[in-house]
């Protein structure tokens, strides 16, 4: 199997990217244990169409809220957007931003709650999604994107299973008891936000086209080929010494 014109998907260029522990392993630019446990996974698709399962709340929640999301963008921006469905790739990278509009790349990220959505405000923007945009703006060759957090209501068919998950918990007569109301009440805190003005609960991170970290991401791309194509080398020929012991040990007897 020919690893030698592997392409790493946007979404997965921080994980490459991340630095190896060792000071040596760093200044040689090698990969990380990251880097290499997300190369077994890619190996295990593209060779077995392996698909790791993500199924939880949040993704389930990212998933059915993408479409409002843009449409709060759309709103914020004062521009009609759409969802992009097209898949960009180039020598090293493939990916398929969220939405592409006038030279500017946006990708949505739907926080689970008040928390998840808040702890952004203090903080750096996340190396992962940093990469990932970088990564989108290389594949169109623009210099612009924004890391967009938008926190809508969470979708009705999980507010539905955590309104069951409170109710078997107790003992409660119905849903209308007074007791199971009031704590409905303070849950439904944590899953509702729409009351609330969107100008709160949307925040824009900027990103400017990183050359320096996309000829980085680059050259990791390239030691990442190198790793499974000898991964593949390995997989391929593991057990060759041990079974010829094993048989000879058996037939010795």
């Amino acid at each position: 199997m020919d690893f030698s014109k592997t392409l790493i998907h946007c979404s997965s260029l921080g994980k490459i990217l991340t630095d190896p522990k060792s000071a040596a392993d760093k200044q040689a630019g090698n990969l990380s244990q990251t880097a290499k446990s997300y190369l077994i996974e890619l190996y295990a698709k593209e060779r077995y169409g392996f698909e790791k399962e993500l199924d939880n709340k949040y993704i389930r929640k990212g998933n059915e809220v993408e479409f409002e999301a843009i449409q709060e963008l759309s709103l914020q921006i004062r521009m009609p957007l759409e969802k992009n469905e097209e898949t960009f790739e180039n020598e090293h990278l493939v990916g398929t931003p969220d939405v592409v509009c006038n030279n500017i790349v946006y990708d949505l990220k739907s926080p689970f709650n008040w928390l998840t959505f808040l702890s952004n405000i203090p903080s750096e923007l996340d190396p992962m999604y940093e990469a990932q945009l970088n990564g989108y703006m290389d594949l169109l060759n623009i210099d612009k994107g924004y890391i967009v957090y938008v926190l809508l209501d969470t979708p009705f068919e999980e507010i539905e299973k955590q309104k069951y998950y409170l109710f078997t918990k107790g003992s409660y007569i119905s849903e209308e008891s007074p007791e199971f109301l009031k704590l409905w009440a303070e849950k439904e805190k944590n899953l509702i936000f729409s009351h609330h003005p969107i100008e709160e609960r949307i925040l824009f991170f900027e990103v400017q086209r990183n050359h320096e970290l996309i000829y980085k991401a680059k050259q990791k791309v390239e030691k990442a080929r190198l790793f499974l194509e000898e991964f593949h080398h390995k997989h391929k020929w593991f057990n060759q010494n041990s079974l010829k012991n094993i048989i000879h040990e058996l037939h010795k007897q």
